[in-house]
């Protein structure tokens, strides 16, 4: 009796221990609830390249190569919201009313593309142009120009840039790829691959960390793991990441097989052949010779129902944080960069979003793209919005024509002479065009709202409104008194001749004389009107260029003078 009552404590006290060790096992591998936090840190950190759990999502990695490779029918708009100070009413609101719309198709099998592409001033007002690969030749074509396109073919690019007097032509390639079709750029891991780039950086990064306190934070649904560190420790991170890497025989390999394309351009021009090793080697010496501030910083990994959704570097009023979210069918990324000062109360937030919508099915992907910029200066807040929105439709039945007979003339074909006239007559109608709708939207002080539409010029206005108050309503600021133009009509001005400023060969100086015949014959006021004089003379009044004057052959030295501001007179002698 005593027996089998012994026998009964030894099999429940076995069974007691089996079930408590598989729990134990369960809560250790298969929750988070006996790791520390250091542990935790690193589990989640090396979701990085995990193919399910990881910043480069499955499903986007697919789409990326379905649209590389295959064909879609297409549509997209890019749009902006501009807010800032010190600037006109109307014209904010006409610049926020400008946007760019294209529909259109893409055969990567052909090697082929065809868009309709229309930028919009308002409702009513647009400048149609119709974009065109197809036979490896680029075409444009807009009613306002020509029926026909005009086009280059991507082929001896160096020999037809020669014929715009352009002598250094080492940094032009022959040809420029628009299509990969090679769907192995992406780069993919197998799992040991994974496994082995986990444990390779992991130990890079842990080694440098040990002895540190991990500590652990709840934000709502999300647990953030964090560690603090100096700033020459971030780098020396950073440095041995980086000369890990240099040798990695994982990932080195597709790194270069990712950017090739890029990598062939760019030793097209180069007198050393440049590699992904050779950059890598580039930043570790920049690193090694950079000024490191004496400060400490703050590296979170975020974790949302134990899956990755965040890395945040902090410190010292600056932060830069990338986020993931993947909520039902849609994929979303979130990088923003933000630098503050605590004493002025200035900040500037930069941000960029992108979702996707549909990858699930990958027949019909939505793309979604924002950039923004957020300052704040002297109490004043300022913000500038950029979007793209596009559609991909797959569609294998999707057939792009070749250029037909007399449908596109090719400027490779033309000789230097014939290139300056139909490239003038070209800017030429363009100007007529753009003069015309300027005036019918009511925006012919400011030139065109592209100039501020898109994210470098719109920034420039945010900052140069600031120091010259070119919008102000003030008469005097807003115009230049002797030239009636705005400073920033009297930038564009200038610049249509400062580019051919200094030594330049005759075929460019005859593009020079009918730029400036076609000012003159245009203009608007005699302020407006440029005199030549030196070698060859052209009064404000002549319409007609001294092209037969030009010797194609020789090389000549080109001057600019101004009247208050303004080019007023072009000095051009034999050299």
């Amino acid at each position: 009796m005593k027996t089998k009552t012994i026998g009964k404590i030894l099999i429940i006290l076995i069974v007691v221990i089996l079930i408590l060790g598989g729990i134990f096992a369960y809560l250790y591998f298969g929750t988070d609830l006996l790791k520390s936090n250091e542990q935790l840190f690193f589990k989640y950190l090396g979701q990085l390249v995990d193919s399910e759990n990881g910043f480069i999502d499955s499903k986007l990695t697919e789409y990326t190569n379905k649209k590389m490779t295959g064909k879609y029918e297409d549509s997209g708009q890019f749009s902006v919201n501009i807010d800032v100070t010190d600037v006109n009413e109307d014209m904010l609101a006409t610049v926020n009313d400008f946007n760019v719309t294209y529909s259109g198709k893409v055969d990567n099998t052909a090697r082929k593309n065809e868009q309709e592409i229309s930028i919009n001033y308002s409702d009513d007002v647009n400048f149609p142009v119709k974009y065109k690969y197809a036979n490896e030749t680029l075409g444009l074509q807009t009613e306002y120009v020509s029926a026909k396109y005009i086009g280059i073919e991507n082929n001896n690019l160096k020999e037809f840039v020669e014929k715009f007097g352009i002598t250094n032509t080492e940094s032009i390639p022959d040809t420029i790829e628009f299509f990969t079709n090679d769907a192995s750029q992406t780069i993919t891991f197998t799992d040991e691959e994974e496994e082995q780039l986990k444990n390779t950086y992991q130990s890079v990064i842990s080694g440098r960390l040990e002895g540190k306190e991990f500590t652990k934070a709840e934000d709502g649904d999300t647990t953030n793991y964090s560690v603090e560190m100096t700033n020459q420790e971030f780098m020396d991170i950073i440095n041995a990441f980086l000369e890990t890497l240099k040798n990695d025989q994982i990932l080195l390999p597709k790194l270069e097989q990712s950017f090739k394309g890029y990598l062939d351009l760019v030793n097209q021009s180069s007198s050393e052949e440049i590699t992904i090793q050779s950059i890598i080697q580039d930043m570790i010496d920049d690193l090694s010779s950079a000024d490191v501030q004496e400060q400490n910083l703050v590296l979170t990994v975020s974790q949302t129902n134990r899956t990755l959704t965040g890395i945040t570097i902090s410190g010292a009023g600056d932060e830069a944080k990338l986020t993931k979210t993947n909520n039902q069918d849609t994929l979303s990324y979130r990088i923003e960069v933000t630098s503050s000062d605590e004493e002025s109360q200035d900040s500037e937030t930069i941000y960029f979003n992108a979702s996707y919508q549909g990858l699930e099915q990958l027949s019909s992907v939505n793309e979604n793209y924002e950039i923004g910029v957020n300052t704040i200066t002297d109490g004043e807040e300022q913000n500038s919005t950029y979007t793209f929105n596009c559609t991909d439709t797959f569609n294998d039945s999707v057939n792009i024509e070749d250029y037909g007979e007399d449908e596109i003339e090719i400027l490779n074909e033309y000789d230097s002479e014939q290139l300056a006239t139909l490239l003038q007559a070209i800017v030429q109608r363009i100007s007529e065009a753009n003069a015309s709708q300027m005036e019918e939207i009511g925006f012919t002080e400011y030139g065109n709202p592209m100039l501020y539409a898109f994210p470098i010029t719109s920034i420039g206005l945010m900052t140069y409104n600031q120091t010259s108050n070119v919008v102000d309503d003030e008469p005097n600021n807003e115009m230049n008194e002797s030239s009636s133009m705005s400073d920033i009509e009297m930038q564009q001005f200038n610049q249509m001749f400062a580019t051919y400023e200094g030594s330049q060969r005759g075929v460019t100086i005859k593009s020079l004389l009918q730029t400036v015949a076609s000012n003159n014959i245009s203009a608007t006021d005699d302020s407006r009107k440029v005199e030549v004089t030196g070698d060859f003379t052209m009064s404000k009044d002549d319409t007609e260029a001294p092209l037969d004057s030009v010797d194609n052959s020789s090389t000549y030295n080109v001057q600019l003078e101004y009247t208050e501001g303004v080019v007023s007179k072009i000095i051009i002698t034999q050299e």
